[in-house]
């Protein structure tokens, strides 16, 4: 099967990336009470993970065309039954999603790198994953919006620990959750690789937590957030990786192109 994508253009144009001090006050005194762990709040863990997101800064962006949903089961069994590849976790606890046009979850980064190498074969030009500036950007564009919505978190417009509905969602289901592209699940769902690996913002400084501490420090981001966690992950500066603790697996990703030519761009 070749996947039938609709592709949104994002035109060139100026991103703004990360969190400034006024982003990461804002963020810190909604969620310090909130958050899955209280003693994240409460021992200014959830403090310090904000400033992996400082200083912001805004990069002149080309035009780019991104996938406006992750990479659905169909797509993904269509991929692993061509290429006998094993299935993904999604495709097989059912109790937690499973319909076809559920998101695809439980993949590491180099076997998103595999299904875009596939999906190139099959569309006949190149795709990719996102870099983390292409991901941001998408999700709002120029704008200083906290989550993909606007700056006001809001469990209805997007699938998290808040929503309880524990398990995924189709993927144009938050109509009113979609970005200021008109992409969906760019807040929960399912968390989403992009092609960017952790480093420090120019001007910003080292922070060395959890992740840092297992991974390295140049582990693969993950952005968005996902039905497991809470919503603080679906802010659109929040700079996550792969936890190796199991309620962290629930990782996919959506493809973008920068070439026009045989795509179909959706509105």
């Amino acid at each position: 099967m070749k996947p039938d994508i609709n592709w949104i253009q994002i035109p060139s144009g100026y991103a703004t990336i990360g969190s400034n001090e006024e982003d990461m006050k804002k963020a810190s005194e909604f969620w310090k009470d909130k958050l899955l762990n209280p003693a994240y709040g409460r021992e200014k863990k959830f403090q310090k993970w904000l400033y992996k997101e400082f200083p912001s800064y805004q990069p002149y962006m080309s035009e780019f065309f991104i996938s406006d949903t992750v990479v659905t089961n169909e797509w993904y069994q269509s991929y692993c039954d061509e290429t006998g590849k094993p299935y993904p976790e999604s495709l097989t606890n059912l109790e937690l999603g499973g319909g076809k046009d559920h998101p695809a979850w439980g993949m590491d980064i180099e076997e998103a790198f595999s299904f875009c190498q596939w999906l190139n074969g099959k569309l006949g030009y190149e795709v990719s994953i996102p870099t983390e500036e292409e991901w941001e950007y998408a999700a709002r564009g120029n704008t200083r919006h906290q989550y993909p919505w606007g700056d006001e978190f809001d469990p209805s417009y997007c699938n998290t620990h808040e929503s309880n509905i524990e398990k995924t969602t189709p993927v144009r289901h938050y109509e009113k959750g979609r970005s200021l592209f008109g992409l969906y699940d760019m807040g929960g769902n399912v968390e989403e690789w992009v092609n960017t690996k952790y480093h420090i913002y120019e001007g910003g400084i080292e922070v060395v937590d959890d992740l840092t501490e297992t991974l390295g420090s140049d582990y693969y981001i993950l952005k968005g957030g996902s039905f497991a966690r809470g919503g603080d992950l679906c802010r659109v500066a929040r700079r996550h990786g792969k936890h190796p603790d199991p309620v962290f697996r629930f990782t996919g990703f959506r493809v973008v192109t920068r070439q026009k030519q045989h795509i179909k761009v959706g509105v």
